[in-house]
């Protein structure tokens, strides 16, 4: 009965949220985001293994769900889940229909990528998954973000053509384009070191591996905490993952590729230990971590392509690591987009306290000003009503008859005149 219910689930994972990604669809329903990841997160939960052939998809191509593809299937579910609810609704419906479509289509390709058993398959929804994202890094707005979305579509762009290349090749070897037939057949063909390093590389361009991280850098740097969530299972779990059911590992010893190969995931380590202790900022530290990360796998790779029968031992390993490696990026980049968002709450909120205290000096300064004007009319009336008074005084004064002044000149004047008037008389 599980396994009937397994097969149905495996036809609704990818289908479902390529039909909601339909805007008439999505706009007419409630949570779009989250309703597209319940037929995954029933598959998760399932015990059991279940597959299902397409011969008239892809050439041929298949999904299935097993102990292997549960790990990263579970990491995605959660991840994503998380994501859709704490992504902000847009202001504008248009917008925020065209945000729930790159949301939907990007999902669609990750759990068809983590499903698929195939190369064809992994190939186009790997290929669906890309462009969708990159819609979801550009929806800022924000020339930065912006510019990190061109960085990674031309890097997407690279990696599609050297996968494409790889799976060319392996269609020419063999016709049968699973994972277990085409590891086995490639690492008995001529082309085993072309196919290897077509694969290798065009993996680690999409998982941001040194020294192909500027993208990787600059996404995290730039975009919304939501998107930002997602890195860390999408691009990077995912390059990982394919990494593993493409590269020949297991079947044949690579010597000089696997010590090459293993020299460039040390030096991804050294090198972003040597950013942590520099000049790394809160916001970048993902991805620097995840660099570091990535390094470390690299180097486990390089391990196993090297001794295949050490791979054969710790190869159940592989999937509970990179599922752990995303779940620890999109853990660190919540905690610190919280840490980011606390630190911004009581900025907005002094920005807020020093613009009241602002406007209370300000009107302060107005009823000081008031009280200084008022003063100083009232002084100025009050004085000028006293020089009024003190002139009228004045004149007042001068209209008093001489005589009355009882002033030593005046009498002087008046006793010379009088003895003048008397001489004359006199005479």
């Amino acid at each position: 009965m599980n396994v009937e219910i397994s097969v149905i689930l495996l036809c609704f994972v990818v289908a479902w949220p390529l039909l909601l990604a339909i805007p008439a669809l999505h706009s007419r329903l409630p949570r779009p985001r989250h309703l597209a990841i319940i037929p995954a997160a029933l598959l998760a939960v399932l015990p059991g293994e279940a597959s299902l052939e397409l011969p008239w998809l892809f050439f041929g191509a298949g999904c299935a769900i097993d102990g292997e593809s549960r790990w990263i299937l579970a990491m995605s579910v959660a991840i994503w889940f998380v994501a859709a609810a704490i992504i902000k609704p847009s202001k504008h419906d248009f917008a925020d229909q065209r945000t729930t479509t790159y949301f939907l289509l990007t999902l669609a390709g990750n759990l068809g990528a983590v499903l698929a058993s195939d190369l064809v398959g992994f190939f186009c929804f790997t290929t669906l998954m890309g462009y969708g994202l990159y819609g979801l890094l550009i929806q800022s707005g924000d020339e930065a973000a912006r510019r990190a979305g061109r960085c990674y579509l031309i890097v997407l762009i690279v990696a599609d053509l050297l996968l494409f290349e790889a799976l060319l090749l392996a269609a020419f070897v063999t016709e049968d384009l699973r994972f277990a037939v085409v590891r086995e057949a490639m690492a008995e063909a001529s082309s085993a070191q072309f196919y290897l390093w077509m694969a290798f590389i065009g993996f680690a361009l999409k998982a941001g591996v040194w020294p192909a991280h500027l993208w990787l850098t600059a996404v995290f740097s730039s975009v919304s905490r939501s998107t930002a969530l997602l890195l860390g299972g999408v691009p990077v779990a995912m390059g990982l993952f394919g990494a593993v059911r493409w590269l020949p590992i297991g079947e044949h010893a690579f010597g000089v590729a696997a010590m090459i190969i293993q020299g460039i995931g040390i030096a991804a380590v050294l090198y972003a230990m040597f950013r942590f202790f520099t000049q790394v900022s809160v916001k970048s530290l993902p991805a620097w971590t995840a660099v570091a990360l990535t390094g470390l796998f690299i180097v486990a790779l390089g391990g196993g392509l090297a001794h295949p029968e050490m791979w054969h031992q710790y190869e159940s390993l592989a999937y509970p690591v990179i599922a752990l490696v995303a779940i620890f990026l999109a853990t660190l980049t919540f905690i610190i987009g919280r840490m980011q968002g606390a630190h911004q709450a009581p900025a907005v909120a002094s920005q807020r306290v020093e613009t009241v205290r602002r406007v209370a000096e300000w009107i302060e300064g107005c009823q000081r000003c008031a009280k200084d004007r008022l003063s100083g009319l009232q002084s100025l009336w009050h004085t000028s009503w006293l020089k009024a008074t003190r002139q009228y005084q004045r004149i007042m004064d001068g209209q008093k008859p001489i005589g009355l002044r009882d002033e030593w000149r005046v009498r002087i004047i008046l006793f010379v005149l009088l003895g003048l008037t008397i001489a004359w008389l006199a005479k």
